[in-house]
């Protein structure tokens, strides 16, 4: 094994490995949830070296300056106010979807006009269209950390992988019944990637061959999520048929299934360290679910309507609700699960929403044609206006130091 490149995750912190294994990339990361501002880097560095056999003298000095980097990130305040940076009309058909990549320099968009658009924030131009899909481009996602590829999943029924920087077609996958709704790479090995899809099935598939490896079948109605754990073993799945289940990928068995749901699940999704699941549901409540112990230990009912949305922080002490009733609620969730604040403001429906990286401020998208700004007191701390659409979709960069919002009157806003 030889070690190629160093990639750096700064919320959670955490170094991604890069390294050629018989002739193949993979990538194996170290995570650093205990990085503190206060961590001696020296006597951490040595820990890392002493385990990691890839971490040779002659790089020590660099990974010292990596971990140096990753502390005094946390040492930074946090961003605050943001202004209008760019205005990008972007499809001529809605948009469906929106990610940045991890630079924050390009994001992607998929469109009802069946195209994925690759923008530069930076130029303000559109760097790629990608062309080839045959209906609704659905899902858009970045092969994290490198970046290199996008995957788009389609109502076509085929997902497709690209290269993020010529925008050649790499690989298309087929197999699914109806219309693809999410698609991701697995974090530690972005030659697999994995769909969600309305016929009731996730698949697994390899891009360097198009090789469907698993065909996940439990469910008894649609996917609408599909995410892989941080070790790329597991795979938890959301449905309309009210469950979540996680799969282990090594015997392509459901292990988990989680019942309790009286409606559609809306997400699903991991905390930081894949030992929780949070749930949304259109029957307005959230559920906590525990992995170790296979059980639904706390149920958030304090909504009056559809829960959309829910997030958790990357430090895993708070998990966020956005909903039907037109408000977003904070929980603490060490320890007794209590709520901390509901945030009121918003109009009409909140259906997305989102903590900054550092876990500081909370960013919520509505069908009232704004996007808003929280601080963890639920205070609205910035209103974003100008769209004159309904808002489907916001997130921050990796950084934390700029915005998207996207929107049904076809433009994303940069917000810096």
């Amino acid at each position: 094994m030889k070690l190629k490149k160093f990639y750096l995750r700064y919320y959670p912190p955490g170094i991604a490995l890069c390294y050629t294994k018989s002739n193949i990339d993979e990538i194996k990361v170290i995570s650093l949830h205990d990085l503190t501002t206060k961590t001696d880097i020296g006597k951490l560095a040595e820990n890392i070296a002493a385990s990691e056999a890839l971490i040779t003298p002659n790089v020590l000095p660099q990974l010292i300056d990596l971990l140096m980097k990753l502390q005094n990130k946390l040492k930074e305040p946090i961003k605050k106010k943001f202004y209008i940076h760019k205005t990008f009309n972007t499809h001529v058909l809605p948009i469906t979807n929106v990610c940045f990549d991890k630079s924050g320099h390009r994001f992607a968009t998929g469109s009802y006009d069946r195209t994925c658009r690759i923008w530069n924030v930076e130029a303000g131009v559109e760097e790629n269209i990608l062309r080839g899909h045959e209906n609704v481009v659905f899902a858009v996602n970045f092969n994290a950390p490198k970046c290199d590829r996008i995957v788009t999943g389609s109502f076509d029924k085929t997902a497709k992988v690209w290269n993020a920087s010529s925008g050649a077609l790499l690989r298309t996958f087929h197999g699914h019944a109806n219309e693809i709704v999410a698609a991701e790479f697995n974090v530690l090995n972005d030659d697999e990637i994995a769909t969600a899809s309305m016929d009731g099935t996730s698949r697994i598939f390899r891009v360097e061959t198009g090789q469907e490896t698993h065909n996940l079948v439990g469910h008894e109605d649609a996917i609408i999520s599909a995410r892989f754990d941080n070790d790329g073993n597991l795979l938890l799945t959301g449905s309309f048929d009210g469950t979540a289940k996680v799969w282990d990928l090594r015997n392509g068995k459901d292990v988990i299934t989680f019942h309790g749901h009286n409606a559609e699940i809306s997400n699903a999704i991991w905390n930081v360290n894949c030992k929780m699941i949070a749930t949304g549901s259109l029957d307005s409540t959230a559920r906590l679910w525990d992995i170790r112990g296979r059980n639904n230990f706390h149920t958030v009912d304090d909504h009056t309507d559809e829960v959309l949305d829910v997030s958790f922080d990357y430090s895993g002490q708070h998990l966020a609700t956005a909903s039907s009733d037109c408000t977003a609620k904070l929980w603490n969730i060490v320890g007794n699960v209590e709520k901390i604040a509901t945030m009121m403001g918003h109009t009409e429906e909140i259906s997305k929403i989102s903590f900054s990286p550092p876990g500081l401020l909370i960013l919520t998208a509505s069908s009232d044609r704004t996007a808003r700004i929280w601080t963890l007191d639920g205070t609205c701390s910035q209103v974003l206006s100008g769209h004159t659409g309904e808002i489907f979709s916001c997130g921050f960069n990796y950084i934390g130091d700029t915005i998207v919002t996207a929107s049904k009157d076809n433009t994303c806003k940069i917000w810096r």
